[in-house]
């Protein structure tokens, strides 16, 4: 009798101290997990205040530069590429007709990766620090052979062409002037640009692409073995340029894609009016336009009135009213002159009152 009371009241001590381990180990269990959810919740309130802390700095930047929210991505694009003060202008430009003309396209800028920090630094607040892209400016130049006589710095626009996050992409040089919502560029064949006068070659000032990687490899691999096109020269085969600048090559590229395709593809060419040259403004063909319709030019291609270069003091009626649009999509820049020299050229200072004259003149 006294050996089963033994035997129970260790039987008992027996259970009482496995229920008192597996309450320890609950209670372990428990408190480990109480620890673990409060270290989660902790980081995960520091990420969220950094992030937050990291966004107002951003908007604050935004906001003392004139600028709201930062950009969002998007499946299309508008791209510039700068090298150098010529062209950080025309960005500051874009970003404000684009916002004006509620165009819905992210604005991606390519700048070299030794660019001078100042400007890297205008061009995150204009487009948005995930809209700024840098590239190695020597990777496609370096390529091209120094005796080739090709215009070689133009052809780092060809990066564009590696932008394969985005479905397509407007290729804009820095003097152009939107004037419209040019949203429906997007909807071409691509690629697809203007021909200015009589040239066959497209203007790669303006151009809408599919990027390729691809494509772009294809290119890069061409372009150690180029050479500026000579019509008085015999050649034994297609020097794969026709001329001497990226428009050129991108030409002829597309030209021996097309020739190969086993699809049903076909060049595209936008109309004059997509992307007018300032040049070809001055012409009498044109008179009729400026005055009478001049809303079908959907952008001003400035390629001899350069806003910013010392040379450009235009006297001709409609090409200083269209340097008067360009001239108010630049309000507001003075913000960034502590990033930025202004512009010192007085580009309207032969003008007069053409500006006015070329309203009448459109009424």
């Amino acid at each position: 009798m006294s050996m089963n009371i033994l035997f129970l009241r260790r039987s008992d001590a027996s259970n009482s101290i496995s229920i008192t381990t597996r309450e320890l180990g609950n209670w372990i269990d428990l408190k480990l997990k109480t620890v673990m959810f409060a270290s989660i919740l902790t980081l995960t309130s520091l990420s969220l205040l950094y992030n937050v802390q990291v966004q107002n700095t951003l908007l604050e930047q935004y906001k003392k530069y004139g600028r709201s929210t930062p950009t969002h991505p998007s499946r299309v694009a508008i791209v510039n590429f700068v090298e150098s003060m010529d062209q950080i202008y025309g960005v500051y430009s874009i970003q404000k007709q684009m916002m004006k003309h509620n165009i819905n396209a992210a604005h991606v800028v390519l700048v070299p990766h030794d660019m001078k920090q100042s400007l890297q630094d205008v061009i995150a607040l204009w487009v948005g620090e995930e809209n700024r892209r840098f590239v190695v400016k020597d990777k496609i130049v370096g390529k091209v052979s120094s005796t080739s006589g090709i215009w070689a710095a133009t052809f780092n626009k060809l990066w564009a062409f590696n932008l394969t996050e985005f479905e397509k992409v407007i290729v804009l040089d820095g003097d152009i002037l939107i004037r419209t919502d040019i949203t429906h560029w997007f909807d071409y064949p691509t690629p697809c640009a203007i021909q200015a006068g009589n040239d066959l070659n497209w203007n790669s000032g303006a151009m809408v692409i599919t990027p390729d990687s691809m494509e772009f490899q294809q290119m890069l691999s061409r372009l150690p073995h180029l050479e500026r096109y000579d019509a008085n020269k015999a050649y034994d085969s297609d020097p794969m340029t026709s001329g001497y600048s990226d428009q050129d090559f991108v030409t002829t590229f597309f030209l021996g894609v097309q020739k190969n395709a086993t699809d049903d593809r076909k060049r595209c060419v936008m109309p004059t009016e997509s992307a007018v040259l300032s040049s070809s403004l001055r012409i009498p063909v044109f008179s009729y336009f400026n005055k009478f319709q001049p809303w079908i030019y959907e952008t001003v291609h400035f390629t001899v009135d350069k806003p910013w270069r010392g040379g450009t003091h235009p006297d001709h009626p409609f090409v200083c009213s269209m340097l008067r649009e360009w001239n108010e999509s630049m309000k507001g820049v003075e913000k960034y002159y502590d990033l930025i020299p202004p512009i010192e050229n007085d580009y309207l200072r032969n003008c007069g009152n053409s500006s006015i004259i070329a309203a009448q003149d459109q009424e």
